[in-house]
């Protein structure tokens, strides 16, 4: 049952000191670029939640994962190493990966990023943040077909210098340094300059090694801009990002038998409990990342129209590794280095004539992700012999201590596309947009895959025994065949594919009056298809798009002397081709294909409210009426991260005191019962189904120069997985990722 009786208590304390307020304020217009457009919030017919940079530090958002905890419709969580970071919007998403697509765009200063891992790192700088819900294929591109997220930065300041100092001590050893420097160089040329360092001690109580699951990192960001004409204005961005940590490890428990192999060698066990942030494990996951980012934007503005070009490129590496049985077992050792780089540049003309608003633009994207380089990628350990009760005799058949992999995957993408929106206004109250975007992609994979293995079945199946064919057949066992590999032991393959797809956007909206508008929409948006990796067999190596065609009916008013502003949506979506992984036929490995079509309908509400001079009140709350596979194997599967009914509830209490103000923010958040779980139907458990809520509150004193404030999040302990994966079948292991425990720390902070 979730528990509202703590920010209840808030509210009411902070509703009870505010009375002493009796001067006549408003809420602030919040402005977003959802449409390409600097507009109001409740002038676009889109739904987005929207942070601007008070509420960003006031909420002490740091990073994605403290915008999802605050956003109803969205939900993001990792495991094995950030860049398989999982954001859904309204249920809709996958996991990241070197091969697979996201269904959420995230988009940093207008640049696509083009894996999901390049988004979770900390924020820095950050001026406004929005989460824009439904598919976004038409303005935004590809892979933005369950929504977007939008990250704007601050940009330099020409009228004078400026910037911040920032220190945060916390539990777990947890200390974070930011700062920001900003002003003119000539009367054309700005310059800022921003950069952070987080470092914390592992919240993964560990037994056997270093605890786990801490921070490491820092990130810089450079930016000059100059505006040669009142016309014309160049920015140039640069940025760099550094982790180094041991993360994303699991609580575990394994099978009776595996845990009493482990006690027999006199090692420390797992436990029954994954829920303790205790574990086991004597070969950390060590992750480490180096990403570096370019890019170029110029606007020039005319009486006739504006201009913008936005020219950008990045590139990453990183190494990942984790002992797949989570223990002190030295079962199967796995290596997953990747690297990347891409290329893009968007090209935009918008204008307004006396009732029209359009926009036309061309896209242009490249990018190469290269997986495992040619290296060993799994080794089999001595251990794998303790699996053979659990997994089952034919165990020694196809796998043997000293196997080994070596892999090496490269892939390939080219996009261009043509797009463009307009909005006929039709009189004074009708709105009218439509838009088209054509996208042509052409993908390519090269796939490596050598077993080395001393195992029966990867020999030639002419020197097996009748026999023992026949029992691996009953288990879907075709040699040649390892452990390590669900498909051929030897892959050397290329694969290519082309496909061209057209989205659209038609919508109308209607001001009822100056505060009230009604609006009705439809639009689509496309997941790119791609290829597996050397999991499955050849035939089952390509997937193709995933289609998303979503229908909106909302309200967004401002009401009370804009004291108060509600906006709500319904919504309707269909997704076809859904791309969904599946588990080999061996029981062994998983790889993607167009398992399933699903729909998910609901609602959406957002309300803004100023019931005093001196309190803020948020609520959101996302209702799912619908959500479910209405096709495929997992037809009547309900969608994993979606449950019934999602909130959050915001108060914020502002008081004088000396010559600033003392504030008090409370944020309470909550999920229904939903899957942590993505398998088939016939794989998931009863721990797969959770339910979550989460507490944070803030408490700080500010002037026009110093904040200094202590906070708490998840001040309830809460315990709960943010995901949960199938069993590792060799020692039956479950693994529990779970969202961090209570943490808490001061903060201060020096603007000048």
């Amino acid at each position: 049952m979730m528990r509202l009786k703590p920010l209840v208590s808030a509210l009411a304390l902070a509703t009870y000191g505010a009375g002493a307020f009796a001067q006549s304020l408003a809420l602030e217009e919040v402005i977003v670029t959802a449409t390409k457009r600097a507009e109001s919030l409740q002038d676009i017919a889109v739904t987005v939640t929207a942070f601007n940079e008070d509420t960003i530090q006031e909420a002490n958002i740091r990073d994605a994962g403290d915008v999802a905890v605050l956003t109803p419709s969205l939900n993001i969580n990792a495991n094995i190493s950030p860049f398989s970071a999982r954001m859904t919007i309204r249920g809709i998403g996958t996991a990241g990966s070197t091969f697979l697509e996201p269904s959420v765009g995230t988009f940093v200063d207008g640049v696509y990023l083009n894996r999901t891992g390049l988004a979770v790192s900390d924020l820095v700088d950050i001026e406004r943040i929005e989460v824009l819900q439904g598919p976004q294929g038409t303005l935004y591109g590809k892979n933005t077909n369950a929504g977007a997220i939008s990250i704007t930065t601050l940009r330099p300041n020409f009228e004078e210098t400026e910037g911040h100092l920032e220190a945060t001590a916390g539990n777990y050893a947890m200390q974070r340094y930011t700062g920001s420097v900003s002003g003119p160089l000539s009367d054309t040329v700005a310059y800022r300059i921003a950069g952070n360092y987080h470092e914390r001690d592992g919240y993964l109580e560990n037994l056997a090694g270093p605890d786990l699951n801490d921070a490491d990192e820092w990130n810089v960001v450079g930016k000059l801009a100059w505006e040669p004409t009142d016309e014309m204005s160049l920015l140039l961005k640069a940025s760099r990002v550094e982790r180094d940590m041991y993360c994303c490890s699991p609580d575990s428990v394994h099978s009776p038998i595996a845990e009493q192999a482990i006690i027999d060698q006199g090692l420390p066990p797992l436990g029954d409990d994954p829920f303790d942030h205790k574990t086991s494990q004597d070969t950390p996951s060590p992750f480490e990342q180096e990403s570096t980012a370019v890019s170029l934007h110029i606007d020039y503005e005319a009486d006739w129209g504006m201009i913008e070009s936005i020219t950008s490129w990045d590139e990453y590496e990183l190494e990942s590794s984790q002992e797949a049985s989570r223990s002190v077992l030295n079962a199967t050792w796995i290596d997953q280095p990747q690297s990347g780089d891409s290329f893009s540049q968007e090209l935009r003309f918008s204008n307004s004539t006396d009732n029209v608003d359009y926009m036309v633009g061309l896209y242009y994207f490249e990018q190469e992700t290269k997986e495992f380089e040619g290296r060993i990628s799994t080794i089999v350990g001595d251990d794998i012999a303790v699996g053979t009760e659990i997994f089952g005799p034919s165990l020694p058949l196809i796998a043997a201590p000293g196997d080994y992999a070596i892999q090496n995957s490269v892939f390939e993408t080219e996009t261009i596309a043509v797009f463009g929106q307009a909005t006929w206004h039709v009189g004074d109250h009708w709105h009218l947009t439509g838009g088209l975007r054509w996208s042509d992609e052409e993908k390519d994979a090269e796939l490596f895959n050598d077993v080395e293995s001393t195992a029966l079945t990867a020999q030639d199946p002419e020197n097996i025994p009748e026999f023992v064919l026949d029992l691996l057949a009953q288990q879907g066992i075709v040699p040649p065949f390892s452990l390590l590999s669900s498909a051929r032991p030897e892959i050397d393959e290329s694969f290519n594919r082309s496909s061209d797809n057209v989205d659209w956007l038609a919508s109308v909206s209607y001001d009822l009056n100056l505060d009230t508008m009604l609006f009705a929409s439809a639009s689509t948006g496309t997941k790119s298809g791609g290829f597996n990796g050397v999991a499955g067999e050849s035939d089952e190596r390509e997937f193709d798009d995933e289609d998303t065609t979503s229908y909106e009916l909302g309200i967004k008013s401002t009401l009370l002397d804009n004291r108060l502003r509600i906006n709500s949506t319904l919504f309707f979506t269909k997704i076809e081709d859904m791309q969904t992984n599946q588990q080999a036929s061996s029981g062994l490995g998983q790889f993607t294909s167009n398992q399933g079509e699903a729909e998910v309908a609901g609602l959406d509400f957002q309300m803004d409210a100023l019931p005093l001079p001196n309190l803020t009140v948020t609520f959101g709350l996302q209702y799912l009426d619908k959500y479910e596979f209405t096709g495929g194997p997992d037809k009547g599967l309900d969608l994993a991260y979606a449950s019934d009914i999602s909130g959050s509830l915001a108060a914020t209490l502002v008081l004088p005191l000396a010559d600033g103000n003392t504030y008090l923010r409370g944020d309470y958040s909550f999920m229904g019962d939903h899957l942590t779980n993505t398998a088939p139907a016939a794989q998931l458990q009863a721990q797969d189904e959770q339910d979550r809520q989460n507490l944070n509150m803030t408490l700080g004193w500010r002037n026009d120069n110093w904040n200094l404030s202590v906070w708490g999040k998840n001040l309830t302990d809460e315990e709960y997985a943010a995901q949960t994966l199938v069993a590792y079948p060799i020692t039956d292991m479950d693994a529990y990722f779970l969202a961090p425990p209570r943490t808490y720390g001061a903060t201060v902070r020096y603007d000048f």
